[in-house]
């Protein structure tokens, strides 16, 4: 499920476009954080794992109809979808309701919830179907089936500055183009490290002007 590091010899003519797309970054002005980004965006280390989380539950729908989800999609509230902070988006979910034994399956394709406590926000057709329509909020246990090949999870870090990152899964030095889910330019940074401190639920960490513009999961672009 991890996508591998562009590795690029130096006399590869690609090298000269990624040392050139560094070259530029380098002298790009620092790209402020967004007022709208949600705090909760940054890392949270307190989570329990990236396969399994409890807490509570949360539904929207109405008010959202047809207003744009994170990834971009139209909200309908009558599809099995869901908003979490951190997992890639297209995840599938199993959410159960640890007060009735009721479950559903869903998709990520948007983000929250923000407010403290609550760990997924479910469309109203899947809070309907675990049975918490009623009370609104829930206590839940995440189970995660699957991620979409090739995504990322990123987070904050801040001993980080400019494009460098901090990746599990690359060696220091490999160059790596990270192609944002929600479009624009690939983006070049160079892995300065690997060790991703216990407790952190990222494979790749990125100083926090960065990680305002790639969000929370990112395309390593490479075989």
């Amino acid at each position: 499920m991890h996508a591998r590091g562009v590795v690029v010899s130096r006399r590869s003519p690609v090298f000269s476009l990624l040392g050139l797309a560094l070259a530029l970054a380098a002298c790009a002005p620092a790209v402020a954080r967004s007022e709208t980004t949600p705090a909760a965006f940054a890392v949270e280390t307190e989570a329990p794992s990236f396969t399994v989380q409890e807490g509570k539950a949360s539904w929207y729908g109405p008010g959202f109809a047809g207003r744009r989800t994170a990834n971009g999609e139209v909200f309908d509230p009558s599809q099995l979808t869901a908003a979490h902070r951190e997992l890639p988006f297209d995840t599938l979910v199993r959410v159960h309701n640890l007060q009735n034994g009721r479950s559903v399956v869903v998709r990520i394709n948007d983000r929250g919830p923000f407010k403290g406590g609550r760990v997924i926000d479910l469309s109203r057709a899947a809070a309907e179907a675990i049975g918490m329509l009623g009370s609104g909020v829930a206590d839940v246990k995440l189970e995660v089936l699957s991620v979409p090949s090739g995504m990322v999870r990123v987070a904050a870090y801040p001993q980080l500055k400019g494009y460098e990152a901090i990746s599990r899964h690359h060696r220091v030095g490999t160059l790596l183009v990270l192609d944002r889910p929600l479009g624009g330019k690939p983006i070049v940074v160079r892995v300065v490290g690997q060790e991703v401190p216990a407790g952190v639920p990222a494979d790749l960490l990125l100083a926090f002007d960065l990680f305002a513009v790639v969000g929370a999961q990112v395309t390593v672009l490479g075989n």
